[in-house]
């Protein structure tokens, strides 16, 4: 999760400034509050994974409620929204910097969040020190160094890659690890969720398998083309790229069409069951259909934040989320400790079973009997999160604004 400056070059009713920072480089504000909106979803599903007292599948349109189902699909758009800004962020990168330099950047970039996300990001989360979890910290890090060679290659050849990827990667479904013998964990990285395994001992939970991910990113790094059009065009062309997915997206699923290895669109005795029938899809790992409806949500988000910006509306609400949206990954870090330290606090007040959060892997592989709250407990722990940490990421924001540090660009 970058943040990338806007070359200077750019004309001037194509940016815009930052009032408040007098030395910091143009940028597009509207990538920076669309990630900044982004952040704060991310914090309610990690809420949500520490102190719901939901025990189901969130998603599971049989056993789950509209509220929970809402709460859990809307953060959907957390992922696909972040590596595609990524990937437009390494296109902006790319206008300033030559292909050599920004390919040792890249690669620099993505081993350092994959350490991160072997040790600090999964100490994070389990305040202990089992196998790592591979999230989505990992996966942008592996999808930096695939653009780090594919950055060299024409735009229409990148954009052409990433489609082909997202559409196509769900003919592969019918190939699973367990029957692959040795290559087994090779495809747990590449398409399948799963333990990765040495010598039938775990060594890593794996979350995020790289394949379409990498697709993602490339067509990220082609929507960079996009952001850098005058603002009433990238306008137009972000709403018809929104439009044209989701549409895409609803028209699979009534015809139950490919690109998704669940059921599909089912009946069921109530219209709202019926409607979550529609948005159950599949995550891990991002099945065609996950990804046209949480891109085509994205696209029409950021058309319509930049409409926002352009002419002045919810000037309040755009600043705060900017600030979140300029330091995403110093949010992420600090938002994990944050909550899990939050549980763990509970549970040691209620007399509950606090060793429970001190268990590695134990939020992603089980629900601890009788823990949880409702749904507005969770979204106000969701809000005492994002309010605490907002001075400190205002303070780091105007940090790497003043300054220019090598290491402020590692975080």
């Amino acid at each position: 999760m970058t943040t990338t400056v806007q070359r200077d070059t750019e004309p001037a009713e194509q940016i815009e400034p930052r009032p408040r920072y007098s030395r910091r480089s143009y940028r597009v504000e509207s990538v920076d509050v669309l990630r900044g909106l982004l952040i704060v979803l991310m914090a309610l599903d990690h809420a949500r994974d520490y102190f719901s007292s939901a025990a189901i599948d969130p998603t599971d349109p049989v056993h789950s409620w509209p509220a929970l189902f809402i709460t859990r699909w809307v953060t959907h758009l957390c992922a696909p929204g972040f590596i595609l800004l990524a990937g437009a962020s390494v296109y902006l990168q790319r206008q300033r910097k030559s292909a050599a330099t920004l390919t040792r950047s890249l690669i620099l970039r993505g081993l350092w969040l994959i350490f991160l996300e072997l040790t600090v990001v999964s100490f994070g989360w389990s305040f202990g020190f089992g196998a790592p979890i591979l999230q989505v910290i990992w996966v942008i890090g592996v999808c930096m160094i695939a653009l780090a060679g594919l950055q060299w290659l024409p735009m229409p050849v990148v954009g052409l890659f990433g489609a082909v990827v997202i559409l196509g990667h769900n003919l592969l479904d019918p190939i699973r690890a367990s029957a692959l013998g040795n290559w087994s964990d090779a495809w747990h990285i590449l398409h399948e969720r799963g333990w990765l395994t040495f010598h039938t001992h775990h060594i890593a939970l794996y979350g995020y398998p790289v394949i379409p991910w990498i697709g993602v990113m490339a067509l990220g790094y082609c929507f960079g083309a996009v952001v850098t059009q005058a603002p009433e065009r990238r306008q137009r062309i972000s709403a018809l790229l929104g439009i044209t997915s989701f549409g895409a997206f609803l028209l699979l699923r009534v015809t139950r069409g490919y690109g998704d290895p669940g059921p599909g669109f089912q009946h069921f005795g109530t219209s709202a069951h019926t409607v979550m029938s529609v948005f159950s899809v599949q995550k891990y790992p991002p099945s065609l259909h996950y990804l046209l409806a949480t891109l085509g949500i994205v696209f029409l988000l950021f058309s319509a934040l930049d409409y926002a910006s352009r002419h002045a509306r919810l000037p309040r609400l755009r600043a705060f989320l900017d600030v979140y949206g300029r330091v995403p990954f110093f949010f992420y870090i600090l938002h994990i400790f944050l909550i899990h330290a939050l549980a763990l606090i509970v549970a040691v007040a209620t007399i509950a079973n606090w060793r429970y959060w001190i268990t590695p892997d134990a939020v992603f592989t089980s629900h601890l009997a009788g823990w949880g709250y409702s749904l507005p407990i969770v979204y106000l722990v969701c809000i005492a999160v994002v309010l605490v940490l907002y001075p400190a990421c205002a303070w780091f924001s105007g940090l790497k604004d003043r300054r220019r540090d090598w290491w402020l660009a590692y975080l």
